[in-house]
């Protein structure tokens, strides 16, 4: 009875379903859970009429039918299940993949039937997400890689992460099996992860452990680096090579020299005391053994210059002499780039009687001269090394530009010191003559402490050099004069001055005179005047004439008035006045070079 009943009610329902449904009844459009979680249905809104019989069903299968105060549960659901008759929600409970459908209630009420319809989404949670490789050795674009996400859970979507970046579909890259499979062909060393892969539901998401990629490469382009830096070290020297290219795994070294693999592996290369048979171009070979790859790096160019050492300035052996030539060698152990010459510490160059050979290595100098002697160097020269030799020139000659020095006059008893001079190289040997007579006299100088009217004469200097054979004569003519002939007694510039006063004074005074007593003295005659000598002179004055002689301190005679003219030595000073006496009466004028003739007017 109460099922016939109920089966009324349900097509009841259903008839009325297409107008009233929905009409004041709303529920949730879609209800998404975990499975072995509880699902809520209740209607958002009920309709205002009065009902007392409602059905839940999922699909075609009832799961609760309530009329009146009876309610009745499928056997499938009991225990499940629990029905709030107030707001007329259902609970399920333990949901199961299989709960996932549409779910409708259906109302009958006073003033119609409703229906609304939901729809239940029961997802298993995401657990163990795992990615699996086909491959983890990979080698630069030749490998293609294929990466496969595990997960368990429903309803799965994945999203690809290589680090924190989404990885989309490119040229080299494909998404594949719903994104489940990710592909990567011709990989590069950039893409070696680490990947991560995502998947996820609508209530739940979960990433795996990240995967890592060995992406084996290089070696890239080699290179050479060298301590210290060349191409030029000298000889003994150490020099440090370093290869390095990028390569993953690291690269292993091999050593080559003029394009000769040498026995020597390994990062570094070290050369010590090296040697010119170390001389060449050095490279290094990389090798990857996971990608079979080689790289051959630049060269680098080692030449070995041996540093100078026992460098040597050499010139004649024999004894050199001016106007004749030389050559000078400059030698020395090593290598040799360029050689330079000195002179007394300035740089020589070549001269119309310097020249150089090829290469510096020697100077000829022809005719060597005087100015040609010195200290002469030269310095061989290499990058690495300089070495310097000495050689001190001496040019042999003379003697010539030969002269004596010192006084030719002297006084007796005075000091004749006479000096023989000469342009000579080695310093000359001397002897001398007086008057052609060889003395004992060896020296430099000849030396007479006491002089002696004897010793007045030609003094000769013979120079003479051992070297050159050479020998030149100079003379000079000594005259040995009486004592104080040449100095005036000593007397000093100020005495001699006083005596010339003097003297003047002297004749003035004797002038006054002369015209004080002529002024007193009566007239005589003209006979008498004539018998004296005396012209006439209209009266006016006498003419009288008066002799002054001065030895100056030269001992020459100064004659007042007159030229002074060199007398007998000695002579003392003399004043002589003659009155009256004519010249042709007995008494002599004076002479010109002896007598100063003054006039005195009376």
């Amino acid at each position: 009875m109460m099922a016939a009943r109920a089966l009324c009610c349900a097509l009841m329902l259903l008839l009325c379903g297409g107008v009233c449904s929905g009409e004041n009844l709303i529920l949730p459009s879609k209800l998404q859970n975990a499975t072995q979680e509880t699902a809520l249905f209740k209607p958002i809104k009920l309709p205002t009429d009065t009902y007392n019989d409602y059905i839940w069903r999922f699909g075609s299968l009832t799961i609760v039918n309530v009329v009146g105060t009876l309610d009745s549960a499928a056997a499938a659901y009991k225990n499940r299940i629990s029905l709030d008759k107030t707001t007329l929600a259902l609970e399920l409970r333990n949901l199961t993949l299989n709960d996932s459908g549409e779910y409708v209630l259906s109302i009958n009420g006073d003033k119609g039937s409703y229906t609304a319809t939901t729809r239940l989404e029961v997802f298993e949670p995401v657990t163990s997400v795992t990615i699996i490789p086909n491959t983890t050795e990979l080698i630069e674009f030749n490998s293609t890689v294929s990466l496969n996400c595990s997960a368990s859970g429903s309803a799965l979507s994945f999203v690809w992460l290589n680090g924190s970046s989404e990885i989309t579909e490119g040229e080299r890259v494909v998404l594949s099996d719903s994104n489940k499979t990710l592909t990567v062909s011709n990989v590069n060393r950039h893409e070696g992860g680490p990947y991560t892969c995502e998947a996820s539901n609508a209530i739940s998401r979960a990433k795996s452990e990240p995967q890592t990629l060995s992406v084996n490469y290089g070696p890239d382009i080699a290179y050479v680096r060298a301590v210290p830096s060349g191409p030029l070290y000298s000889s003994g020297s150490e020099v440090f090579l370093t290869c390095s290219a990028d390569s993953s795994p690291a690269a292993e070294y091999q050593w080559a020299l003029d394009g000769s693999v040498l026995s020597d592996e390994g990062q570094k290369l070290t050369l010590t005391d090296i040697q010119t048979t170390d001389n060449g171009s050095y490279t290094c070979i990389a090798h990857n053994t996971k990608t079979l790859r080689y790289s051959t790096s630049q060269t680098i160019n080692i030449t070995v210059v041996e540093r100078i050492s026992g460098a040597r300035l050499i010139g004649p052996s024999d004894l050199i002499m001016e106007g004749n030539s030389t050559t000078l060698t400059c030698e020395g152990n090593g290598t040799v780039d360029s050689i330079k010459w000195f002179k007394n510490n300035e740089s020589l160059s070549p001269s119309s009687s310097i020249t150089f050979s090829s290469g510096n290595r020697s100077v000829t100098i022809s005719p060597i001269r005087r100015a040609d002697r010195g200290d002469y160097n030269c310095t061989l020269i290499n990058p690495v090394s300089s070495g310097s030799a000495a050689y001190r020139m001496i040019v042999n000659f003379g003697p010539d530009s030969i002269r004596v020095d010192g006084r030719s006059e002297v006084e007796e008893e005075g000091y004749v010191n006479l000096s023989c001079i000469a342009d000579s190289e080695p310093v000359p040997l001397y002897k001398w003559e007086f008057n052609g007579t060889k003395t004992e006299v060896t020296s430099k100088t000849y030396i007479v402490n006491s002089a002696k009217f004897s010793d007045s004469g030609n003094y000769t200097c013979i120079a003479r050099n051992n070297i050159t054979k050479l020998e030149a004569t100079a003379s000079r003519t000594v005259v040995v004069k009486e004592k104080g002939s040449l100095t005036g007694g000593s007397l000093s510039p100020g005495a001699i001055a006083g005596i010339v006063i003097g003297v003047l004074l002297g004749v003035a005074g004797v002038g006054v005179a002369l015209i004080f007593c002529l002024k007193k003295r009566p007239k005589s005659s003209s006979k008498e005047d004539k018998q004296n000598g005396v012209a006439q002179n209209g009266g006016e004055h006498e003419l009288n004439y008066a002799e002054v002689r001065h030895v100056q301190p030269d001992q020459s005679v100064v004659n007042m008035g007159g030229p002074s003219t060199q007398t007998r030595h000695g002579t003392p000073a003399m004043v002589r006045a003659n009155r009256g006496a004519a010249p042709n009466q007995g008494v002599k004028p004076p002479a010109p070079t002896e007598v100063t003739y003054s006039e005195v007017k009376k």
